[in-house]
C-alpha cells in the first residue's frame, strides 16, 4: 500500500508543479509524460501482480509452444490469440518483454486520449488510477486492449459516424467480446439527459437490478458457461465502489437541469455514458461479474468530471424553477466555492474508492512486486 501511496503522491506533485497554476497544453503534455511514464514503469516491470497474472503467463507460454498450428486458446478471443502468437514469434520474446509491449498498448493510448479529450488531464489521470482503470490494465489484458480501441471509437461516436464506430467496436470485440455492449449504447446516449429521463433510467435500473439474476443465468447458459452459478455471479462487491459514480452522475443531471453544463453533443454523450456506468457499478454490488462492463463507462467519467468542474467555475448556478424561485450562485466567490468544493469532494471520494479497494486487495494488486527485485 505504501508503494501506491508514494506513486499517488508523485502524481499530485507533478500536477502541482505543472498544472495548478496557469495550465497550458505544453504543461499538460509534460505532466502526462511524467505521470504515464511513471505508471508505465510500474506496469511493465511488475511481477505476479493481478489476479489474472498467472493465467496470462500460462496462456502466453502455451500459445508460444503451440505456434500457429492451433489458432484457439480456451475461450479467449481470436484477435488476442493471434496477437499473442505473433509476439511469441519474435526472437528473444519472453513473457516479461511481452508485458512491456502490452503495457505500452495500455499506457500510450490512454495518455493520448486524456491529452486530446480531457479539459483537465491531471484530474482525469488521478481518477484513472483511483477508479481502477489502471488496475484493470494490470489485470484484464484482453479487455484492456478492447478499452484502448474504444478510445479510438469515441471520435466516431461524438461525430455520429456510426459505421466507423461499429467497425472499431467489431475490431475491439476480437480482443474482448463484452465491448459489443457499446453498439446499442451508441443509440441510447443520444437521448437528451433530464429529470424525466433520469426517472426512466431509474426505473430501468430498478428493473435490471431485480431481474439481473435471471438475465445473467440465461446468458451464461449459452455464453461463458463456466461462469454460470459461480461466485462472480452469486456474489457482489461492496457498494462503496458505486459512491463516486453516483455522486458524479447526480451532480451532472442537476447541472444539466440548471443549464450550468453546456449540453453540446459531446457533453450529452458523456452524461449518458456516465449514467450507464453508474447502473453497472450499482449492479455489480449484486453480481461481481458486472465489474467487467463498468470500465467501458468509467473511461468517460474521466472526461465528464473536468466538464463539471469547469462549468461550475465559469458559470456557477443560475436557475429559476416552475414556482418562480431563483437560485443565483454566479459571483466569483460562489463559483469558486462550488467548483473547488466539487473538486475536493470528487478527489476525496476517489481516494476512498482507491484505498478501500486496496484494503480488499482489489484485482490482487495491493502488494506490488517487480522482477527487478527492488520492492
Amino acid at each position: 500500500m505504501l508503494f501506491y501511496t508514494i506513486s499517488n503522491a508523485l502524481l499530485l506533485l507533478w500536477a502541482a508543479l505543472f498544472c495548478f497554476r496557469k495550465p497550458s497544453r505544453s504543461k499538460n503534455l509534460f505532466f502526462l509524460l511524467l505521470s504515464f511514464g511513471q505508471l508505465f514503469l510500474m506496469m511493465a516491470f511488475r511481477y505476479n501482480v493481478g489476479s489474472d497474472y498467472d493465467n496470462y503467463y500460462y496462456g502466453y507460454t502455451t500459445m508460444k509452444a503451440e505456434g500457429f498450428g492451433n489458432l484457439t486458446f480456451l475461450d479467449w478471443e481470436p484477435g488476442f490469440v493471434i496477437f499473442t502468437k505473433l509476439m511469441a514469434m519474435i526472437p528473444g520474446m519472453d513473457y516479461q518483454i511481452y508485458l512491456i509491449i502490452i503495457s505500452l498498448i495500455a499506457i500510450v493510448p490512454m495518455a493520448i486520449f486524456l491529452y486530446k479529450e480531457s479539459e483537465i488531464p491531471w484530474l482525469s489521470t488521478i481518477l484513472y488510477v483511483n477508479m481502477f482503470m489502471y488496475f484493470m490494465s494490470l489485470n484484464f489484458l484482453r479487455q484492456m486492449i478492447a478499452v484502448s480501441l474504444l478510445m479510438l471509437a469515441w471520435v466516431f461516436l461524438k461525430r455520429n459516424k456510426f459505421f466507423r464506430f461499429l467497425l472499431m467496436i467489431i475490431v475491439a470485440s476480437l480482443f474482448h467480446q463484452t465491448v459489443l455492449l457499446m453498439i446499442p449504447v451508441y443509440f441510447i446516449v443520444k437521448i437528451k439527459p433530464g429529470l424525466k429521463e433520469l426517472l426512466i433510467y431509474g426505473f430501468f435500473l430498478l428493473w435490471f437490478y431485480t431481474a439481473s439474476s435471471n438475465i445473467i443465468d440465461l446468458i451464461t447458459s449459452f455464453y461463458h458457461e463456466d461462469y454460470n452459478n459461480s461466485e462472480f455471479i452469486r456474489e457482489g462487491v461492496s457498494a462503496v465502489y458505486s459512491i463516486l459514480p453516483v455522486f458524479i452522475t447526480v451532480v451532472a443531471f442537476i447541472l444539466v437541469k440548471t443549464e450550468t453544463i453546456n449540453l453540446t453533443t459531446e457533453n450529452k454523450y458523456l452524461v449518458n455514458l456516465s449514467f450507464i456506468g453508474t447502473i453497472t457499478m450499482l449492479t455489480m454490488s449484486k453480481h461481481a461479474i458486472i465489474e467487467r462492463l463498468s470500465y467501458y463507462f468509467i473511461l468517460f467519467m474521466l472526461l465528464l468530471v473536468p466538464v463539471i468542474y469547469k462549468s461550475l467555475k465559469v458559470k456557477g448556478i443560475n436557475y429559476t424553477n416552475a414556482d418562480g424561485k431563483t437560485i443565483v450562485l454566479t459571483s466569483q466567490k460562489a463559483r469558486t466555492v462550488l467548483s473547488v468544493g466539487f473538486l475536493l469532494l470528487v478527489l476525496g471520494l476517489s481516494y476512498l474508492h482507491f484505498y478501500f479497494g486496496l484494503s480488499e486487495n482489489a484485482h490482487e494488486a495491493a502488494h506490488y512486486s517487480t522482477w527487478l527485485k527492488l520492492f
